[in-house]
Parts: C-alpha cells; sequence; structure tokens
C-alpha cells in the first residue's frame, strides 16, 4: 500500500454514513456497527490510492461521549480524520487526531533509527524496548506530519 503524505496535495475521500445507511436499508443505530464495513474498506481503499480517508458526520449533538467514543475508534482505524457538523465537536477531533509529544518523540526515534540502521544494513532492532523494523517508518513519518500540520512540531524531520 502507498504511505498516505497529507502534504501530498490530494483531499481524498470521504464516508457519507446516511446515503450509505440508506443504500442498505438500514439506520444509523450510534454503535457504528451498521458503519464497520465501509468504513474498513473506505481505510483499505484510501490506503491503496494513497490518499486521506475521513469518516462520516456524528449527527447526535447531545451526545458528546458517543461523539468522542466514535472519534477515538475511528482514529485506531487508521481515518486521518472525522467530518463534523457542529463547532463544539472541532475540540475533541483536534485532541485526539494531534499527536501528543510522547507520540511525536517516538515518531522521530523511528525515524532516525530506521535512517540510521538501514545505512548499516540492519533491519531489525529496538526503539525504547519495542522491536521496530522498516514496517515502522511510515506510520512514523505520518506521526510528523499530522504534528506538523496540527501545528505541534518543532522538530527538523
Amino acid at each position: 500500500m502507498k504511505s498516505v503524505n497529507p502534504q501530498n496535495g490530494f483531499f481524498g475521500i470521504a464516508l457519507s454514513g446516511g446515503d450509505y445507511t440508506k443504500d442498505l436499508q438500514t439506520r444509523i443505530t450510534g454503535t457504528g456497527v451498521e458503519l464497520m464495513g465501509a468504513r474498513q474498506h473506505m481505510i483499505i481503499a484510501a490506503r491503496a490510492a494513497g490518499v486521506q480517508c475521513f469518516d462520516t458526520v456524528y449527527t447526535n449533538l447531545d451526545d458528546m461521549e458517543g461523539f468522542r467514543n466514535e472519534v477515538e475508534s475511528i482514529h485506531l482505524m487508521g481515518f486521518d480524520g472525522k467530518s463534523i457538523i457542529n463547532p463544539r465537536q472541532i475540540s475533541i477531533v483536534h485532541e485526539i487526531f494531534t499527536p501528543t509529544k510522547k507520540d511525536i518523540i517516538f515518531a522521530e526515534k523511528v525515524v532516525k533509527e530506521i535512517d540510521d540502521k538501514k545505512a548499516k544494513g540492519i533491519g531489525v532492532f529496538t526503539v525504547d524496548g519495542k522491536m521496530i523494523d522498516i514496517a515502522f517508518y511510515d506510520g512514523a513519518i505520518r506521526t510528523i506530519y499530522m504534528a506538523k500540520a496540527s501545528g505541534v512540531y518543532k522538530g527538523d524531520l
């Protein structure tokens, strides 16, 4: 699969949960089960195309805890962001999608170590006690890109 660089100029694709559930003759339940298949396929398609992937809106504005849970889930699935319909949702999306200082430090270590070890012909090694190989490179780069896009990256990568 191609790696996703949010700075590549391509917006990507977004899921429309309302249209999707209408076509499947089901409804939004709040559990996410009705969107699970579409979400998984969208992520796979977006990654194969090398574009960003955004999740559908969350329409229950009286359930901010449910919104937070959904944003956390889609973040873990690999989505690049969440479509929103109300300004109250912005801060939650920013909080969840902005890499933490710990995430950024680890990503920098991974990128630097992979670059260093690759030049020495070493393919597998540890960073902070975790086994690392080239498969972790794109994820670390993505963390750096997301940190830059969020305005929290002060490093030199």
